[in-house]
Order: structure tokens, then C-alpha cells, then sequence
């Protein structure tokens, strides 16, 4: 991979991805009002980036094994997918035990940074599992395989490239403000802490469209019954 980090090619389309790619994404989101229109341009850029970033892999004679899409190693990708199942069931018994369950109010407040994006129709919900898929498999490729490896062989250092990643995973979703950013950077991070543990970006790449698609849809539904209700004509 030293060889790969020498080719002009390969930083240009690091920069598309990294900077270019989230301005383009925060523009769009800013001019479309529709959320289907948002979802198929997602579906489509991080599908053709996905594409570019495999052939750029193949053209210099690497595979995506070396990227991470692979099966890791049996030890230690079950280990961490055990250790993940566990970790996702005790967050749900947590969310369950809560007495106390946001307000209307509070939920269409954070709402509102993202109202564009909720699945709150039938064909919204639908587009919206494509989207998940989408996303759980191109950006963990992307961020952790693609960015994550490049940067780290060019720093010498896979922390480094890990700290990197999260930085511009974090970006990517400029759109939802600084406290999106700096959520789903963190979260870039522990997806980071899965791939350089087991070493296979499976894990990582589940867990990501699983809490995508539980996420848009449950928050979806909860904007959906926490929008006020229309006046009746006096």
C-alpha cells in the first residue's frame, strides 16, 4: 500500500472524497425540499464514489481484501461481533427501562436540523431502507476502508488514519450542523475501534445500516406523531 499513497490519482479522489463530496452533499440538501430527491442523490453519489475507490484499488493492483471487505479473521470477527450484539442489546433494555420518554417538543426541535431527511411517508420509508443499505455498506467502505487505510499508511500510523477518518466522517455530514458532526464523528471513531479490531469491515458495515434503518424509520414515525395537529375552521 506505500506504492498507492504515491499516486497522484489517489489523493485526487481523496480530496473529492473528504471535502469536494461533503460541500456538494450540504448544497444539495440546502436546495432540495423533498426528501426522496435526497435519498437517490445519496443512493447514487455514494454508490458512484464506492465504485471509483474499488477501481482505483484494482488499477493498482491491490484487492478489497486489502481494504477490509472481507471476512477477517474467525477468531476475532466473531469475538467482535458477539461483543457488539451484547453491547446493542443492553443499549435497548436501557431505552426500554426509561421512565422518562422525550417530549413532542424536544423531539421536534432536534428534528428540526434533519426534518428533510426523516422517512415520514410510506414511499419515504421504503427509499429510506435502500438508503440504510447504501449507507452501511459505501460510507464504512469509503471512511474506514478507503480513508482510514490511505491516510494511515501515508501518517504511518493506523491511529492516526483512524483519527483522520472519524475528522472528515464527521464532515461528511456537514448538513446536520456542528452537533451532527461532531456525533457522527465520535461514531466514525467507535466504527473506526470495530474495523482496526477485527480487521474486516462486515462488522462495522451491519451495525451501520441496521442503525440507520432503525434510527430514520423510529425517528421518522416519532416526528410524524409529534407534528402538531391542524387547527379546525372556527
Amino acid at each position: 500500500m506505500p506504492a498507492l499513497v504515491e499516486r497522484p490519482e489517489v489523493w485526487i479522489f481523496t480530496l473529492l472524497l473528504a471535502l469536494i463530496y461533503p460541500l456538494l452533499d450540504t448544497f444539495i440538501y440546502a436546495r432540495s425540499q423533498a426528501a426522496v430527491p435526497i435519498y437517490l442523490w445519496n443512493i447514487l453519489a455514494a454508490s458512484a464514489l464506492t465504485v471509483a475507490a474499488a477501481w482505483l484499488i484494482v488499477h493498482n493492483h491491490l484487492t478489497l481484501s486489502d481494504f477490509g471487505q472481507n471476512l477477517g479473521t474467525y477468531p476475532r470477527t466473531l469475538m467482535v461481533s458477539a461483543i457488539l450484539i451484547a453491547l446493542i442489546a443492553l443499549l435497548l433494555l436501557i431505552n426500554k427501562s426509561q421512565k422518562n420518554k422525550p417530549r413532542p417538543e424536544t423531539i421536534r426541535k432536534t428534528a428540526e436540523e434533519v426534518r428533510k431527511l426523516l422517512p415520514t411517508t410510506a414511499t419515504e420509508r421504503r427509499v429510506w431502507i435502500a438508503v440504510s443499505l447504501t449507507a452501511g455498506f459505501s460510507e464504512e467502505f469509503l471512511y474506514r476502508g478507503w480513508l482510514l487505510n490511505v491516510t494511515g499508511s501515508a501518517l504511518h500510523s493506523v491511529w492516526l488514519g483512524l483519527l483522520v477518518s472519524s475528522i472528515f466522517f464527521g464532515f461528511a455530514h456537514l448538513y446536520q450542523g456542528r452537533r451532527g458532526m461532531f456525533a457522527t464523528g465520535i461514531l466514525g471513531m467507535v466504527f473506526g475501534l470495530i474495523y482496526v479490531a477485527s480487521r474486516s469491515l462486515l462488522p462495522g458495515q451491519v451495525l451501520h445500516t441496521l442503525l440507520d434503518l432503525n434510527n430514520g424509520l423510529a425517528f421518522g414515525r416519532m416526528a410524524t406523531r409529534a407534528q402538531p395537529a391542524p387547527e379546525s375552521p372556527s
